[in-house]
């Protein structure tokens, strides 16, 4: 069940439950893994918060809706998302905008909505949307792309 890929503790509780396991023999099962360190819940969901930062250039709001789904508790999820500064959400969004329009950001309203829904589908908030826009028009209006 680990072999694949990390879970956290409410994923594999859930395998657990899937495959016929009793409550107790779930418990049971998980303070043994975390005893064997294979069951870390708050390391996993900072890692994977930094990965949906870095790498998959998420938001806020995207990256706690996903720690959600993988089941880790609400107090890691924001205690992860502490560890996230405004400028490292900027730079995400900046990144994110890169990738999307090679080209920087298509000219006019139009092309400002559509960046705009592709951040806030992204879970950055409205403001890191709005200056990360700005920002890449502007590099595309003086030619530094």
């Amino acid at each position: 069940m680990l072999s694949r890929r990390a879970l956290s503790e409410g994923e594999i509780r859930d395998r657990l439950f899937r495959k016929g396991f009793a409550e107790t023999d779930a418990g049971s099962a998980l303070v043994r893994l975390r005893e064997l360190g294979l069951a870390d819940d708050r390391a996993l969901c900072g890692q994977l918060a930094r990965h949906y930062r870095c790498d998959r250039q998420m938001g806020p709001r995207k990256i706690a809706w996903t720690l959600g789904s993988r089941k880790f508790p609400r107090e890691l999820v924001e205690e992860a998302l502490r560890g996230i500064g405004p400028e490292e959400e900027y730079s995400a969004a900046l990144g994110a905008l890169r990738r999307k329009f090679r080209g920087g950001v298509p000219p006019g309203r139009e092309g400002a909505a559509k960046a705009y829904r592709f951040l806030a589908g992204r879970g950055f908030p409205p403001d890191t949307c709005r200056r990360a826009i700005r920002a890449r028009s502007a590099d595309f209006d003086e030619g530094e792309d």
